[in-house]
């Protein structure tokens, strides 16, 4: 089974998850294949749902500062919601810890849940814990949004300017990757004062997330070398591109809209653009120094 799994795409798993839990409730707006998951909520607002797992060795180091893993635990559903245009509000915890020193192993894990879970105003009301070779931490949280604030991958459109919220690569090398800031306050600028047509984080790295904005929203992308801002001591742009779990937001505006971002006193927020989207082409493309128009490398990561 293993061998098998290494030889299928992440994208083609979900895939055939969308396709196998496909439901024909009403009160799901979004199903499977965004950020989060989206449900009708009371009057102006919809429910948002997410979860994410981190497994030791795939998304963080055997012997990683563990207050660090549980921080991560929560940021990525808490970046999750952000990318969404959403708040964050409850979460359930689950984990499978190593009996090996499990109660020193168990405090330091929850100590940094509950840290990142008070800075981003998110009530941990329940979850379960069980015994397992290796440390298994995963996180489902709701958030809400304001219906009209509400943002998918799947908005954007031709001739859109294409953003980050900031530097990229080389988050892992850093130890970033453990301790970042999710954007819940730019996005919340953002929705607040902008219409932003398509959004969603930044966590597989520039190169696949944007194939993957441009899938949902059947167009092409064209970015430009010199634009993408890069993280002190990434030197090379395929690291730019692919190193991943930079949790930057990567959205899109309208040309008008983007002239106003930046023309806006953002005050403590800098956005950089760095392309457009285009009906030209399918896929990724970038824009060299020298002027090529070159399709994107393979993306470093991949889960299988």
């Amino acid at each position: 089974m293993d061998a098998y799994l290494k030889n299928i795409k992440e994208w083609a798993l979900v895939a055939q998850a969308v396709r196998r839990f496909r439901t024909a409730d009403p009160s799901v707006v979004v199903g499977p294949g965004d950020d989060a998951a989206v449900i009708r909520g009371p009057k102006e607002l919809y429910g948002l749902l997410t979860v994410d797992m981190l497994v030791e060795s795939v998304h963080f180091k055997k012997g990683e500062d563990l207050r660090r893993v549980g921080y991560k635990a929560v940021a990525v559903s808490v970046s999750d919601i952000a990318a969404m245009g959403g708040e964050p509000r409850f979460a359930l915890v689950s984990a499978g810890l190593p009996r090996k020193d499990l109660a020193r192993r168990a405090q330091a894990l929850f100590a940094g849940l509950g840290q990142c879970a008070r800075r981003y105003g998110v009530s941990v009301i329940g979850g379960d814990i069980n015994r397992s070779d290796r440390l298994v931490i995963d996180v489902f949280m709701t958030g809400e949004v304001k219906k009209k604030n509400l943002v998918l991958r799947s908005g954007a459109k031709d001739g859109d300017t294409i953003f980050v919220s900031g530097p990229l690569g080389g988050s892992q090398r850093s130890g970033r990757h453990l301790f970042f800031v999710p954007r819940v306050k730019e996005a919340r600028f953002l929705v607040k004062n902008f219409k932003v047509n398509a959004m969603m984080d930044l966590s597989d790295g520039l190169g696949m997330d944007l194939s993957r904005l441009c899938e949902a929203s059947r167009l092409g992308a064209e970015i430009f070398e010199d634009d993408i801002p890069r993280n002190p001591g990434v030197k090379t742009m395929a690291a730019a591109l692919g190193d991943g779990e930079d949790y930057e937001l990567l959205f899109t505006l309208a040309p008008a809209q983007a002239r106003r971002l930046s023309a806006y006193s953002a005050g403590r927020f800098h956005f950089y653009p760095i392309g457009r989207m285009t009906t030209a082409f399918k896929g990724v493309r970038i824009c060299t120094r020298g002027g090529l128009l070159k399709k994107l490398p393979p993306p470093k990561f991949r889960h299988f």
